[in-house]
């Protein structure tokens, strides 16, 4: 038997393994299960099993080919290297899926309620940024300012006369505006798959998600310690890998 072969039988049916192992230790299985079963149940609670279900599909037919169909003992069905390649880095995302951290940790631009509007207008040009947290005098969040919110707020006034954007601080313009939860908080420890549901899921609901903020436990009243934008999504996909099929309909 040729050596690439073996080589490539082995591999595939080690991270297939590793696979099945895994799903039947999330779903806490005592007996045996078909694989089929195994996917579409671990799907529910494993983004990674989410993403690549269709994938673990065609795999399973696969790795049937290669155990049960053979002639001889010879290997009938060979996988190539993109699926060797493929399935490793299935098995790998889902015994040790990525996280927010470190990828996403970075100091966070955040504005005090105190601070002109000239400011806000001025650290979002330098830092081409379009939101930035906004903190009260003990370092507590307040809500997430947006450049759309002050462009809503010189609207309003420019009805009456000029904007002054010296003497009016950063609250001055939310409360003039108003504002509702445009942002979620998450732990370090949150898995990098769940980010893109985050944004989908908002989208699903008609609502826009204009940024995921980062601190120790995913609680409010915890420093900053990243953020995650829209912008931030085609990173995600990049560190996850987008040749995975998610989403697709059943």
């Amino acid at each position: 038997m040729p050596e690439q072969k073996t080589d490539n039988a082995n591999k595939f049916l080690n991270a297939y393994a590793a696979i099945e192992h895994e799903m039947e230790r999330l779903l806490n299985l005592k007996d045996h299960r078909r694989f089929f079963e195994l996917v579409d149940k671990s799907a529910r609670i494993s983004p990674v099993v989410e993403r690549y279900r269709f994938d673990l599909r065609e795999y399973s037919e696969l790795r049937n080919a290669i155990v049960h169909d053979r002639a001889g003992g010879e290997i009938i069905a060979v996988p190539t290297d993109e699926v060797v390649t493929k399935i490793e880095r299935i098995a790998e995302l889902l015994l040790e899926p990525p996280k927010v951290s470190p990828l996403f940790l970075k100091e966070v631009l955040t504005l005090s309620c105190t601070y002109p509007v000239s400011r806000a207008i001025r650290e979002f040009s330098r830092m081409s940024y379009t939101q930035a947290p906004v903190i009260d005098d003990q370092g507590k969040l307040v809500c997430l300012l947006t450049s759309n919110m002050i462009v809503k707020w010189m609207g309003l006034i420019l009805e009456g006369h000029s904007p002054d954007i010296e003497n009016t601080t950063v609250l001055n313009v939310v409360e003039k505006v108003g504002h509702e939860k445009n942002y979620e908080i998450v732990s370090v420890n949150m898995s990098l798959f769940d980010i893109p549901n985050l944004f989908y899921h908002w989208q699903q609901e008609g609502r826009k998600l204009e940024a995921v903020l980062i601190t120790q436990h995913g609680e409010i009243s915890e420093k900053l310690l990243g953020i995650i934008t829209n912008r931030d999504l085609p990173v995600v996909q990049r560190e996850l890998g987008t040749n995975g099929q998610a989403r697709e309909e059943e």
